[in-house]
Order: C-alpha cells, then sequence, then structure tokens
C-alpha cells in the first residue's frame, strides 16, 4: 500500500542522507589525515559537514518521534475499534440489529481495524532498526503526529455506516 511505505520512504530516506554526510566526514578526515588538504580547508568543510549532520540527525529523529506517536494513536484506534467490534456482536446476539445493519458494521470495522494493524506493523519493524545514535526523548502528544496522520489510514467507515455506530453506545 502507498501510504503504508511513506513512514518507510521517509525513514529510508533520511537514513541514507545520515549515512552519506557520515562517509563524507570520514573521507574529509582522511584528506586532511594523509596531508591532501589544508587544516584551513578541513575546518572550513568540516563546519558545513557538522551542519549537515545535525540537521540530517534532526530531521530523523524528529520522523522517529513522529512514527512512535502514531503508532500510539494506532494502539488506541485500535482498541477502540475491537470495543466496536465486540459490541455489535453482541447487539446482533441479542437481536438489538438486523443481519444487514451487523454485515455492514462488521466490514467496516474490520477493514478499519485491518488497516490500522498493518500501518502499526510496519511503524514497529521501522522502529525496530537502528536509530540515530543519540536517543532524543519524544514529547507525544497531539502535535507531534500532525505530518502524517491524516494521510495514512483510509477511513474505511463510510458515512451511513459511521452513523448507525454512533448510535450503539
Amino acid at each position: 500500500m502507498l501510504i503504508l511505505s511513506l513512514w518507510k520512504h521517509i525513514h529510508e530516506l533520511a537514513s541514507k542522507e545520515l549515512d552519506l554526510v557520515k562517509r563524507k566526514k570520514q573521507a574529509l578526515d582522511d584528506l586532511l589525515s594523509s596531508g591532501r588538504i589544508s587544516q584551513t580547508t578541513y575546518e572550513h568543510l568540516n563546519a558545513e559537514i557538522k551542519e549537515a549532520l545535525t540537521s540530517v540527525e534532526k530531521y530523523l529523529e524528529t520522523t522517529i518521534c513522529k512514527m512512535e506517536a502514531r503508532a500510539q494513536d494506532l494502539e488506541k484506534q485500535i482498541g477502540t475499534l475491537e470495543v466496536f467490534l465486540a459490541n455489535t456482536e453482541m447487539l446482533h446476539v441479542t437481536g438489538e440489529i438486523d443481519d444487514e445493519t451487523y454485515e455492514k458494521q462488521m466490514n467496516a470495522i474490520n477493514v478499519g481495524l485491518e488497516a490500522a494493524r498493518r500501518e502499526l506493523n510496519e511503524i514497529k519493524s521501522i522502529l525496530e532498526g537502528p536509530k540515530p545514535a543519540e536517543a532524543v526523548e519524544c514529547e507525544h502528544g497531539e502535535e507531534t503526529s500532525e505530518t502524517l496522520t491524516e494521510t495514512t489510514v483510509e477511513n474505511p467507515v463510510e458515512e451511513e455506516t459511521a452513523e448507525e455506530t454512533s448510535g450503539i453506545f
């Protein structure tokens, strides 16, 4: 799914850029140690590389924090959908909703659950990989997951199904 791979793509791009900047730093250090560049040239280029390194590390850390926040949001969403699922089952068993309504609601909830679980699994697999050298404390608030949250999971619940579901509780 294109949207789910967006997290992976962003993380991979930032990781590749970080690796490239680190290799440039190593090449610069090698040039200085072999006497192929002057100390002045080294200091000038090193300052630029340090700035780039700091920028890329900060971007990668921010991305990781947003992914962690999104994972927490998805875990809450999954929990809520599981409650809806159980409630719909109970309403159907007790005869409070008919078979057609039951099927519509179950399909919508299951699509949402599947999408949320897929995205959560992808984020978790990315987060299990290598992290930046210096770990940063993420503030998990609403503002940290703002960038990709709205576009990551399709809304599986149709208007009429959402209205039907909202009256369950």
